[in-house]
């Protein structure tokens, strides 16, 4: 794992739980199946046991992770390898770095109402987002900016999305056209996107 580069393992969520079609928590399960992936293709292989099925490689890991004082999930044994995950739509990303990072992706759909847009954006940003040319874009990228920021931190609903603290560094991403992402760190990155096996044999 190189430093200053975050790494991003993106995939679609069917891919490997298309036989989990009852599993309540799909989109978890993908999101720690990308991180399995990552850490196996960034030299960590020998964390995990060879030739095992999905099933056993997430209880290896599941085995390995400890929570932080606001839930958010570390291996335990290896604090200075930081990860995060995010899942919307048919998407899952996994972002995995030398350094703590936050990441968050968000498909495309119609803003609910002029209420969220208030209780979740500053004056700024509601009128950023008023005099855009794609007002819906321009919420949804303004959205994973803040989200990435929070999961950056670990702090969760702790935190006022008005009032988010900027993070040293941010980049935003599309991995399809209509679904967005943005990834934060208290340093200066680059990201690699790396699509999952499964993903780019299908295409």
């Amino acid at each position: 794992m190189k430093p200053g580069i975050i790494y991003l393992y993106a995939g679609k969520i069917e891919e490997w739980t298309k036989d989990w079609q009852e599993e309540k928590h799909r989109e978890s399960l993908w999101g720690r199946l990308l991180l399995i992936q990552g850490l196996q293709e960034l030299g960590y292989d020998w964390l995990f046991p060879q030739n095992k099925d999905p099933e056993q490689l997430l209880e290896v890991l599941e085995a390995s992770l400890g929570k932080g004082l606001y839930g958010k999930p570390y291996l335990t044994e290896y604090p200075e390898i930081h990860f995060n995950i995010s899942h919307s739509g048919r998407w899952a990303v996994c972002a995995l770095a030398s350094m703590p990072c936050g990441v968050d992706i968000q498909e495309r759909r119609p803003i609910r109402s002029r209420r969220m847009v208030e209780r979740t954006m500053n004056a700024r940003e509601q009128r950023q987002i008023l005099e855009a040319e794609d007002s819906t874009a321009e919420f949804i990228k303004l959205w994973t900016y803040k989200e990435s920021c929070i999961k950056l931190s670990g702090e969760g609903l702790h935190q006022d999305m008005k009032t988010i603290k900027a993070p040293v560094c941010h980049q935003f991403f599309w991995l399809e056209k209509d679904l967005a992402g943005c990834v934060a760190a208290e340093e200066a990155f680059q990201i690699e996107i790396h699509y999952s096996k499964e993903y780019r044999s299908s295409i």
